[in-house]
């Protein structure tokens, strides 16, 4: 039995060697070389994705994005999740566009990730939707179009023109969407989105990100490479949120999202891994207006800490993203900031630490990771 099951995995692993054209390689040592580390060849992939989030807010072809995708491979990350946005009024409306205040011209954004590349990084390149003009209490997960199908036609549109761009530059993973959370019932046309996205992107993995209170809701996982979710658990409870409490908090999410992960037979990817500089960030990590006038660098970087305690050497993850980097030169950001960004934060030392770990606590050969299905392979 267990030489057939060896067998299987070697035809499955060969099999998907030739149809993605990637090298799959998890558990072997470090995830990424220092600063003065060589440069890797793009598309070999070693080890979990470990990245961070750059959202590309900004169309000015000035804008110093390529030094923020340096800080990034700096910090120790073998990945870079692009984020770019597609905007739509609000949540009645079924016009989605793209400013081009707002976002990088295709131009740009295929430089991006070929400088990402040049710097060693995989990319994870995410199109997401934002409201222009929320109403009270709005957001993208409760959009609800006067008329569906235009909505549906629109989206197509809008993520095949980013797919296209992740062909052409051979963006390692690509995201079909990203916590729309009132869409995720209609299975038909998320499985006809994403049989057209693999037509046009296909050597890209694919993966969705769903909410982390949402996840098993959709029921077309089995058509995509990888599942996702965001981690905005509340861990604190009625407790003080120290280390030891958010490390217990976080067994019983174990569990259960684990033994969903078994269900969908794919392996796992957080999308959003983060936590505000607050003193409420264990209990709303959601919410970074809770208590934007009260840093607490050490609740965020304990946060971060429990996190990789309980995910880092889990077999069934491929990997994790930090939300987020900073992405604007007057941004804030130091424990004096009170936002997601970890840089100049005590957490950014706890994760470049997780970065830069070995998975040599991984059995010998364990593959759970990387050994789903693909494409009904």
């Amino acid at each position: 039995m267990q030489r057939d099951k060896v067998i299987i995995l070697v035809v499955f692993l060969a099999a998907i060697g030739v149809t993605l054209g990637l090298r799959l390689n998890w558990g072997n040592g470090q995830n990424h070389e220092p600063a003065s580390r060589p440069r890797r060849t793009p598309g070999v992939l070693e080890g979990q994705f470990r990245g961070i989030a750059l959202q590309l807010a900004n169309g000015d072809e000035t804008h110093p994005f390529e030094q923020y995708v340096t800080e990034i491979a700096d910090a120790g990350a073998n990945t870079v999740c692009l984020v770019v946005a597609g905007y739509q009024e609000n949540c009645s409306s079924a016009c989605i566009f793209i400013d081009s205040r707002k976002c990088p011209t295709d131009a740009r954004l295929r430089k991006l990730i070929a400088h990402a590349h040049k710097e060693g990084l995989r990319v994870l390149l995410m199109p997401i939707v934002l409201l222009e003009n929320p109403r009270k209490q709005e957001w993208r997960g409760k959009i609800k179009p006067d008329n569906w199908d235009d909505w549906w036609s629109r989206y197509n549109s809008f993520l095949l023109h980013y797919a296209a761009i992740a062909a052409d530059s051979e963006v390692e993973v690509f995201s079909v969407g990203s916590e729309l959370l009132s869409t995720e019932r209609n299975e038909k046309q998320w499985r006809d989105l994403i049989s057209r996205v693999r037509k046009v992107a296909p050597r890209a993995l694919l993966s969705y990100s769903a909410n982390w209170d949402h996840y098993d809701v959709p029921k077309f996982w089995d058509a995509l490479d990888i599942v996702g979710m965001t981690t905005y658990y509340d861990l604190a409870g009625d407790k003080k949120p120290t280390l030891e409490t958010l490390r217990a908090s976080w067994q019983a999410i174990r569990k259960e999202v684990l033994d969903w992960q078994t269900k969908t037979d794919r392996p796992l990817i957080f999308t959003e891994v983060g936590w505000p500089n607050q003193e409420t960030a264990a209990k709303y990590p959601w919410n970074y207006y809770a208590s934007e006038n009260k840093p607490d660098p050490k609740q965020q970087s304990d946060c971060f800490q429990a996190f990789f305690d309980t995910w880092l050497d889990e077999p069934a993850v491929a990997g994790f993203v930090v939300w987020e980097w900073q992405n604007r030169p007057d941004q804030k950001v130091g424990p004096a900031d009170t936002g997601y960004v970890p840089k100049g934060k005590p957490a950014m030392q706890v994760i470049e630490k997780a970065f830069r770990a070995g998975a040599a606590s991984r059995p010998a050969g364990d593959t759970a990771a990387t050994s789903a299905p693909s494409r009904g392979l």
